[in-house]
């Protein structure tokens, strides 16, 4: 399969991810943020109120076959964000590899706009390990909780923050590092392993998002 895009240890496809991870090699990290249940993004709204209808979300895998892909794509860390009501479904597909539960709270989230029951502070993390080398993060026992403003207006409705993405970064992985962020929308993970010296495999499946992320990119001065 061929790049759309390849340059300073960044790789970029535009295709389904799940036809391009059986063709890849293990990588060293997981760092991603998959589709969520469809009821979440039904109700999703960002920014000021706008919601998230207009953008075609990968069709829906199931936790149980999304957590078997990452954890056979990674030698090390799989770190997936989610909503807080899959963390159960995340470490029950996980089993034996579900290490820890991570929590983002969104401080300047949107309230609940029904006004009948208490808003949503933020997204899960669902923190996993492949078992095949030791454990290592360099965040010593600090907890998995990370507080940053959402994105309004960013170059895809879902976009995470570049300094929350880059304390992840920072915290799962080493220099020159592998990363794979299979769901990787305007790219993310990708623009924060430049930052920081790592290298990253970036798989989007809308070409309008992935193209956004590449000007990203090319804004950028790779990190030495």
């Amino acid at each position: 399969m061929t790049p759309y895009y390849e340059q300073d240890g960044i790789t970029v496809y535009v295709a389904d991810c799940m036809d391009v991870l059986p063709h890849l090699e293990r990588v060293d990290h997981v760092i991603t943020d998959p589709p969520y249940d469809a009821k979440t993004h039904a109700g999703a709204r960002y920014g000021f109120g706008e919601t998230c209808s207009e953008i075609a979300f990968a069709p829906l895998v199931s936790v149980e076959e999304t957590t078997k892909a990452l954890l056979a794509s990674a030698r090390a860390w799989v770190v997936a964000f989610c909503s807080v009501e899959m963390l159960g479904d995340y470490a029950r597909a996980g089993g034996s590899h579900w290490v820890r539960t991570g929590f983002w709270r969104r401080i300047n989230g949107v309230p609940q706009f029904t006004g009948d029951r208490p808003g949503q502070p933020g997204e899960g993390i669902a923190i996993l390990h492949s078992g095949l080398v030791k454990k290592k993060w360099n965040g010593n026992g600090r907890h998995a909780f990370w507080e940053y403003p959402i994105v309004s207006n960013g170059p895809h409705p879902t976009t995470k923050p570049l300094p929350l993405m880059k304390e992840l970064v920072a915290l799962f992985t080493d220099p020159g590092d592998l990363i794979l962020d299979p769901f990787a929308g305007s790219l993310t993970t990708a623009v924060a392993a430049k930052h920081l010296g790592r290298r990253c495999i970036a798989i989007e499946r809308e070409e309008r998002f992935a193209e956004a992320g590449v000007k990203r990119l090319a804004q950028m001065v790779m990190a030495l």
